[in-house]
């Protein structure tokens, strides 16, 4: 954990206790693709570009963050970012965020948001169709096999956490088959109750499942009340950000070989 003064004084919005603070130029590369780190990065002001194999992905501006995928998995970067114009970056080593989801949840939120945003855009730059609560406010439901947890298309804003299951849950879309959810403690549903959006999922336990819901009427108070979940459901989406990003790179492949064959 970080020290006495850096825990007095931390604050992702102007930077003022980060490791360092770099200004980069139009077009300066700030992580390179492959690269290893131990940090993640807040934008203070500008804005980045966010690239994998040369295709663009996502557009950060300010407050979003970057880097957490090699922060948390402690693995190369999956992406390459580069400023687009005149940009200010804050750059944090991974017990920073120790030290956000225990003792400023308003900054939790801001981290969330901006996973989730980023989500949302390199969901559809992969051409896929997308991209808690106080202590009294959750319940635990029982489902048995078949059963519907989550609709596509609902306007249901629970945030949902896997506690055991037979065969999995299976996570569908427009009637077909998309992946599977299978460890318990995996948290799902996120996505529509941070960004307020419709179900972007259908998904169904096969067996039976027992499945932890949150109310999601107040995240604010989620984040409060339950760091550790604020944690869980940010490591979920940098995992799910870099699957997606690996995503782009296997239908970019089949592109290029389907056009080859073509020819």
């Amino acid at each position: 954990m970080a020290d006495e003064k850096w825990r007095e004084d931390v604050d992702l919005e102007d930077g003022a206790t980060a490791l360092e603070i770099r200004t980069y130029g139009e077009d300066e590369e700030i992580i390179a693709e492959g690269e290893d780190s131990s940090h993640f990065y807040v934008v203070l002001s500008g804005n980045v570009k966010v690239t994998r194999h040369g295709r663009q992905l996502a557009i950060l501006g300010e407050r979003d963050v970057f880097g957490l995928e090699s922060c948390f998995f402690n693995r190369p970067s999956s992406v390459s970012t580069c400023s687009i114009d005149k940009t200010r970056i804050a750059m944090y080593d991974r017990e920073a965020i120790e030290f956000i989801l225990y003792e400023r949840p308003q900054m939790s939120k801001g981290v969330l948001l901006s996973l989730l945003e980023q989500l949302a855009q390199t969901s559809q730059a992969a051409g896929q169709e997308e991209a808690g609560p106080k202590a009294e406010n959750i319940d635990v439901s029982f489902y048995g096999d078949n059963e519907v947890i989550i609709e596509e298309g609902a306007r249901d804003t629970d945030i949902f956490k896997l506690i055991s299951t037979e065969q999995g849950l299976v996570v569908s879309k427009g009637g077909r088959e998309v992946g599977s959810i299978t460890n318990p403690g995996e948290f799902f549903g996120e996505m529509a109750s941070v960004l307020n959006n419709v179900r972007s999922a259908t998904i169904i336990s096969k067996g039976s499942s027992v499945v932890q819901v949150y109310s999601a009427d107040n995240i604010q108070d989620m984040i409060e009340e339950h760091p550790e979940i604020a944690k869980r459901i940010i490591r979920t989406l940098a995992k799910r950000l870099s699957q997606t990003t690996k995503e782009i790179t296997r239908l970019k492949k089949e592109l290029e070989t389907n056009t080859r064959t073509d020819s």
